[in-house]
């Protein structure tokens, strides 16, 4: 895996973001790394990746502890946000748009997973 694209809808442009913790004034910019995929889920399960809905990411090494990538990785993230427009300073940013800790995967992926 290279690339993650996720496909806006254009035509409702108040509605950019979808995740499901988001108040419905706060939509009109779409949650980059958080909304749709989570980018938390690559971490070590995705080395090769080179951009991730926009940004890139190839440069953020994954042999480094998890809360150490994943402040770089924010960083990445919130100027992404900034450069769609946002005005949120980071705290707030990362509070509303960001995840706290590292997801947790299921053990089993795909087909097998459902059987098991």
């Amino acid at each position: 895996l290279k690339e993650v694209v996720v496909n806006l809808e254009t035509s409702l442009p108040a509605n950019n973001c979808t995740y499901w913790k988001s108040r419905i004034d706060d939509r009109g910019l779409h949650r980059a790394g958080l909304c749709c995929v989570n980018i938390g889920a690559v971490y070590e399960n995705c080395p090769n990746l080179e951009r991730f809905m926009g940004v890139e990411v190839a440069m953020v090494s994954h042999k480094q502890p998890f809360n150490k990538w994943n402040v770089k990785i924010k960083k990445r993230f919130y100027d992404n946000y900034l450069q769609q427009g946002g005005t949120k300073e980071m705290k707030a940013w990362a509070k509303t748009r960001w995840f706290p800790r590292r997801p947790v995967l299921p053990t089993h992926i795909g087909y097998d997973r459902v059987l098991n």
